[in-house]
């Protein structure tokens, strides 16, 4: 009777799945390689400042569409080294407290910075948790913490329960208004929100971007969405959206019209950008279609404005035929 209790229990659990691992809360918060963008090159050239000159490029000189893509992919890589790398920072002491279910660093500060801060993490899931970064200027009251980074991420897990480390998916947001009030901050304002999935070594890498009243130099806040996937030695895609003014030297033309680009590429670096404007001003969209090969240098361009310098054959100059526009 014994024996039967006993196989009738192992069955039970069986049923159950697997048990999952009990991730520490080290392991259990995201790295600056989650939500990372990998693309073939990068550039310099940001989408706000180069949208309107990708036409200047010549047949077989860098395409300006793959620059502007590199630079945008830059501009989001540098948000993510600065959030993740400071909550990072924070992790990498010893917690204050820790009693399993909620763990405290902090308040910590490092030498070049004039900030206190401290992350909390709560586990809400044996490889699940959510977290809050908050900072104050130093030596002010704790009244004046304030949540910078909020956010949640999932450990991944392999068919037996165990972590997967280095991968997961979660998310996380950026209060820029709160940050601005720190001490040597520059004049970013407005919230970005970020969601990431790495669910394998093999399985594709999505990474979702929004920015809400973004504010850096700009007078006019953005409002950009951005949208990354990346097969692990293979295909990739990343596609951007912004409100920007494509009439900006005519005074009588302020409305803000809708800028899109979807670009793709092969495992070789070979790929392809579609751009579309919107909306605003404009009476009807406004297209143009660009592809590039292993070197990057431009081998089609093709667009829907009558002054639109033309070249080359989309079925044999360009790694993906067929124009496929972002949906942002």
């Amino acid at each position: 009777m014994k024996k039967m209790f006993g196989v009738l229990a192992s069955l039970s659990l069986a049923a159950c799945g697997p048990q999952i691992e009990t991730v520490s809360f080290k392991d259990g918060l995201p790295s600056q390689e989650m939500a990372k963008l990998e693309v073939p090159t990068e550039s310099e050239q940001r989408l706000d400042d180069g949208l309107t000159r990708v036409e200047q490029t010549l047949r077989g000189e860098l395409s300006r569409t793959w620059l502007v893509t590199g630079g945008t992919v830059a501009f989001v890589n540098g948000v993510t080294l600065w959030s993740l790398g400071a909550l990072n920072f924070v992790a990498g002491f010893e917690p204050t407290s820790d009693d399993g279910t909620t763990a405290v660093w902090g308040p910590h500060n490092n030498d070049w910075e004039l900030t206190t801060w401290k992350l909390t993490a709560v586990r809400t899931a044996p490889n699940a948790f959510k977290y809050t970064l908050e900072a104050k200027p130093r030596g002010s009251a704790d009244s004046e913490y304030a949540a910078v980074i909020t956010g949640s991420h999932t450990v991944a897990v392999d068919d037996k329960g165990k972590a997967i480390k280095g991968y997961g998916e979660g998310r996380f947001d950026i209060d820029y208004d709160k940050a601005a009030r720190l001490p040597h901050q520059d004049s970013k304002k407005g919230r970005i929100s970020f969601h990431y999935a790495r669910p394998s070594p093999t399985a594709a890498a999505t990474v979702d971007v929004d920015l809400e009243q973004f504010v850096n130099d700009a007078t006019v806040p953005d409002t950009a969405a951005y949208h990354y996937s990346q097969v692990p030695g293979g295909e990739g895609s990343f596609e951007f959206a912004v409100d920007s003014n494509i009439h900006w030297f005519d005074l009588s033309k302020i409305a803000l019209e809708r800028w899109s680009i979807k670009s793709r590429w092969t495992a070789t670096g070979a790929g392809r950008a579609d751009v579309r404007a919107t909306g605003g001003d404009l009476a009807s969209p406004v297209t143009l279609n660009e592809c590039w090969n292993t070197n990057f240098r431009s081998t089609f361009l093709d667009g829907n404005v009558g002054s639109q310098v033309r070249w080359g054959n989309e079925s044999t100059d360009c790694a993906f035929v067929g124009a496929s526009y972002s949906t942002r």
